[in-house]
């Protein structure tokens, strides 16, 4: 199997096991302006800070929490979870912003 480079994967994609024998898809998608396709950052108050974080943790840790909508990864390890739409993003150094995608199949 080839791995490819972290910039160039959706992200994470976690396969969930349900009772009616179906399984949801939980990826990640990088926030982007329209206008120059520059990656954001959520400026709004985080619900949950985890340090120490990796990219592979932080959407882990997502995943699991059944209300996160999306996760601010910084590169000084710094893991931000959201339980609600953000409002505010910018463009940020050393900041990506992720949005959750849902998707079940039978």
């Amino acid at each position: 199997m080839t791995l490819l480079p972290l910039p160039q994967l959706l992200l994470l994609v976690c396969l969930v096991a349900s009772a009616e024998d179906s399984f949801q898809v939980i990826s990640f998608r990088k926030s982007r302006t329209i206008e120059n396709g520059a990656v954001k950052c959520a400026l709004d108050p985080a619900n949950e800070t985890i340090l120490q974080s990796s990219l592979q943790d932080c959407s882990l840790a997502c995943a699991r929490d059944g209300d996160c909508d999306s996760f601010n990864f910084r590169q000084a390890e710094t893991c931000e979870l959201y339980n609600y739409r953000v409002k505010v993003v910018a463009p940020v150094a050393a900041c990506n912003n992720y949005q959750v995608a849902h998707d079940t199949f039978f």
